[in-house]
């Protein structure tokens, strides 16, 4: 529970809860140091929660293994007046450079400062970090921390902000480690300084010093919701000498699920029957038990990745002074700050290692699994990332602590199947504090094992530690081949489980709110984990590189619920007794019908409860059902009524016709199923609609699976023809066109009995229409355009019709014949001439220069054609549309030539007046102008 807590002014001494802290120690910082006090509308004799008024202990106190951390929340409220006026209060925040010798400080401007704590006297702590409520719309560019340890205060720590993306998150950053500190100051800066977060504040943790094999100390039981953070008054100890710790990692690698289908494994790749399991070289690892985990903290992570693809390495912010026997408190202090302060249902990575080398369990599963971490945000889905506990921009890593990594990336690396040395494709996903380098959906190109630098902006993990990645891909690789050699490549722990085939009423549309599915037992199994990848009515099908964990049985069944409009992977794998997990076996995919208050519906629409279940019923042509924003829908599955007289249903998705289901049937059947499989994945709004002359229809659901159903058809649907597939024209047709006649041809489609041309036309000087004209129905394949009018543009469509309905229209491209000779406009110097040989039997010819041909109100044109006739001596023109000058050509050839085509391509579209000038005293001959549009 987070107690109301603000800051106080410091004399000569401090009172915290009834404790007088002496004055030398408040004035180690001098009297800009403030301590942490109750507000005055708070009783300062409460009771801790979990605790008696006489200090007893509750009597419901957890495992006495459990060190529960306290934690202190310090608000930050503004710029504090006085602590603005120290002359270090703007001092750049240490920082990762790009290399060993880049400036490792990061600059902030002082208007850009919306927050600055006093130098806050804390109590004892090891792990502190910054967040502020959820749900604002800030640029928070930087958060800087420093803290007083020994009686010394450190610089200014730059904190990346780290965003997850689970719901109810509190933004924030990562932990800053300390080795011992008492007192802290924070500085927050926004973009252009406009606003400062709400509930900005500082959580600082004393994650208890006593040894978790031996202690006996008794956590006190929390009600739902309590974080455990403190008030300050609560948890202020003597003030500690004691070795700076090193900082923890601010992201979270991935353990190792299973396959994402029953015949490719995710958790190991299949080599040798005869080979090892994937933990067969797993190194020596503190669990989460030994390093002193209050497991009612928080849960596991929700989901799994259902492969493991690559590796990140980061490192910690704060110090590499921590001792050995601080390395348990302040991992406990991170999980503390994870799950208590910015409420993460778990600690954020997988794996730590501290500087002497030990390792430890990070997430729930880490150790047989691969939840997904938050070791880099956007590409937390199949990797893992393992945190070096220290920072290492200028100081090396330890060798223990760079042979334990390399241990934990060989463990996977085997188990997983990776080449180290190799590449990796990421995708990136839409992480928004997580300052990726690719755009949401982009795929790259990344080493197998990388630094968090690699795809974000930042420089974890330190240049030191990241200057060590060749070798400790080479090492991992060595590793893994001596591996193979000794062991074979790994076998699966168990195989996949056979699924019991699912019924018509499950697959693929769960008729019933919850339903019951079954597998056969595995050999070995103690228990099996039930995934599951789901996603609504309105939003698009989650991808195959993650399942959501859904429960754990013991049996070879489970009942699953799923609501309304919802499409549902659902899947098994087992776990044997060291909880071990197995391939993954898909049962089947199901959708639920949608819930009728999604459906919009005309008013001749009749409800009806009358058979136990909810029906509509019409009797008029032209009632619709509408369902707005369907996702991926690959068929459309219906409930209705059937009979002899029962009517017909037009499907269409916005104006395109899909097909038609057909409800008619020589038996009665009050609800039967009936569907229309569509051609490809279909999105948007979803229409169903009555056809005059038909009969009634009574529909009682409405389902949109995202799997074709073929195997399970009840019913019939018919889909319209294929679209045509058009002969491409010939240069002389299109986009010129001189004939006064145009013939258009296309393929035979199977399906159709017919074929509807229509024409969009427009004269020179006017905008084609937005709409068609039919010009003809026939049967035949191919359609002769009359196109006799000078100037005009033609636009030529064909579609089949089948029994199921039309297809959608197939266009050629645009036709346009020259402008007629009334319109082009010449200045002196032009004359014509006639001869056979000519276009239009005539040209008109220039000798001199500066003589212009103008053809005014041209419309939405791409390129312009002159018909020319040229020869050796030939002059040139160039071409303008308004003031733009488009091209200067020649009408010069190297022989005579009486009818020669010069096009000339725009630059873009474009509007206006043409004018073609003749550019030299040489003879110039055109006889026609051609727009294209």
């Amino acid at each position: 529970m987070v107690r109301k807590l603000v800051v106080a002014a410091v004399g000569l001494s401090v009172a915290i809860g009834g404790m007088v802290v002496p004055a030398q120690v408040a004035g180690a910082v001098g009297p800009e140091v403030s301590p942490v006090v109750l507000a005055p509308d708070e009783d300062a004799a409460a009771p801790v929660d979990g605790a008696s008024a006489d200090g007893s202990s509750d009597a419901t106190a957890v495992d006495p293994e459990v060190v529960d951390p306290d934690v202190t929340a310090v608000p930050v409220d503004g710029v504090d007046p006085a602590a603005s006026r120290d002359a270090s209060a703007y001092a750049p925040a240490r920082t990762d450079g790009s290399s060993a010798s880049a400036p490792a400080v990061a600059a902030v401007d002082p208007d850009d400062v919306v927050a600055l704590g006093a130098r806050t006297f804390t109590g004892h702590f090891l792990v502190a970090g910054v967040t502020w409520d959820p749900g604002q719309d800030i640029a928070v560019t930087q958060v800087a921390v420093r803290v007083r340890e020994g009686g010394t205060w450190t610089p200014w720590q730059d904190l990346d902000v780290v965003d997850v993306g689970v719901p109810g998150e509190r933004p924030g950053t990562e932990p800053l480690i300390s080795s011992g500190a008492d007192a802290a100051q924070v500085r927050v800066a926004t973009a252009g300084g406009d606003a400062e977060p709400a509930g900005l504040r500082l959580d600082v943790i004393d994650p208890g010093t006593t040894p978790v094999a031996s202690t006996s100390t008794s956590t006190p039981t929390r009600t739902s919701g309590d974080t455990g953070v403190r008030a300050v008054a609560d948890v202020v100890p003597a003030v500690e000498t004691v070795p700076a710790p090193t900082p923890t990692p601010t992201s979270a690698p991935t353990p190792t699920p299973t396959p994402t289908t029953p015949t490719t494994p995710s958790t190991v790749t299949v080599a040798a029957k005869t080979g090892a399991k994937g933990d067969v070289i797993r190194p020596r690892i503190v669990t989460r038990k030994q390093w002193g985990a209050n497991e009612k903290r928080g849960s596991a992570w929700p989901e799994v990745s259902s492969r493991l693809t690559a590796m990140y390495l980061h490192h910690t912010a704060g110090t590499n002074s921590y001792s050995k026997s601080q390395s348990a408190a302040i991992v406990r202090g991170i999980y503390a700050f994870h799950t208590g302060s910015r409420d993460w249902p778990d600690i954020g990575y997988q794996f730590l290692v501290d500087r002497f080398g030990t390792i430890y369990q990070g997430r729930r599963d880490a150790m047989t699994d691969l939840p997904i971490g938050a070791q880099a945000g956007g590409y937390n889905t199949d990797t893992i990332g393992v945190s070096a506990m220290g920072n290492f921009q200028t100081g090396n890593p330890p060798a223990a602590m760079v042979a334990s990594v390399e241990k934990v990336f060989a463990w996977q690396a085997y188990a997983h199947g990776l080449n180290a040395t190799g590449r990796a494709t990421l995708i990136t996903g839409s992480s928004t504090g997580s300052n990726t380098k690719a755009k949401a959906g982009a795929k790259v190109s990344v080493p197998v094992i990388l630094g968090h630098r690699d795809t974000n902006g930042t420089a974890c993990p330190g240049w030191r530690l990241y200057e060590k990645l060749p070798a400790i891909r080479k090492a991992v690789k060595k590793q893994v081949t001596a591996a193979i050699a000794k062991y074979g490549k790994p076998v699966p722990a168990l195989p996949a489980p056979t699924a019991v085939a699912p019924t018509s009423t499950q697959v693929p549309v769960q008729w019933a709110s919850s339903s019951t599915y079954r597998w056969k037992a595995v050999k070995g199994a103690v228990s099996y984990q039930v995934l599951t990848r789901s996603s609504g009515l309105t939003y698009a099908m989650d991808d195959d590189r993650a399942w959501t964990v859904l429960k754990t049985v013991k049996g070879t069944s489970t009942s699953i619920a799923t609501d309304p409009g919802r499409t549902r992977v659902i899947a098994v794998r087992a776990i044997d007794s060291k909880a071990r997990r197995g391939l993954v076996t898909v049962i089947g995919q199901v959708t639920r019908l949608v819930d009728w208050s999604s459906v919009a519906r005309s008013a001749s629409w009749k409800r009806s409860t009358a058979t136990g279940y909810t029906t509509y019923r019409t009797t008029t042509s032209g009632a619709t059902l509408t369902v707005k924003s369907v996702k991926q829908a690959r068929a459309v599955l219906l409930q209705v009524a059937r009979g002899p007289a029962t009517g017909r249903i037009e499907v269409k998705a916005g104006s395109k016709r899909l097909g038609y289901v057909e409800t008619r049937s020589s038996t009665t059947t009050s609800r039967a199923v009936v569907r229309l499989d569509l051609p490809a994945s279909t999105s948007g709004t979803i229409t169903l609609r009555t056809v005059a002359g038909r009969g009634p229809v009574t529909v009682a659901g409405i389902a949109f699976p995202r799997v074709r159903t073929a195997a399970l058809t009840l019913g019939l649907g018919r889909l319209p023809s294929a679209t045509p597939t058009k002969v491409a024209l010939s240069a002389s047709q299109a986009p010129f066109l001189e004939a006064t006649s145009s013939v258009y041809r296309w393929k035979k489609v199977s399906t159709a009995v017919r074929y509807e041309v229509f024409v969009r036309t427009a004269a020179h000087g006017k905008a084609l229409p937005s709409s068609w004209t039919k010009v003809r129905t026939t049967t035949g394949t191919s359609y002769r355009l009359p196109t006799s009018p000078s100037g005009r543009t033609w636009l030529v469509g064909v579609r089949a019709v089948g029994k199921g309905g039309s297809s959608a229209i197939t266009s050629f491209p645009r036709a346009t014949r020259p402008v007629s000779s009334a319109l082009v406009k010449r200045s002196s110097g032009w004359t014509t001439k006639h001869g056979d040989s000519w276009y239009r039997a005539q040209v008109w010819q220039a000798t001199t220069a500066k003589r212009t041909l103008t053809v005014t109100s041209a419309k939405s044109v791409r390129a312009v054609r002159l018909i020319v006739a040229s020869a050796p001596g030939r002059g040139r023109v160039v071409v303008k549309i308004g003031s733009t000058t488009i091209k200067t050509v020649s009408t010069a050839s190297a022989q005579p030539t009486a009818h020669r085509h010069l096009d000339i391509v725009l630059p873009r579209t474009m509007s206006g007046t043409l004018t073609v000038t003749a550019l030299d005293r040489k003879t110039v001959r055109i006889s026609a102008i051609v727009l294209g549009r």
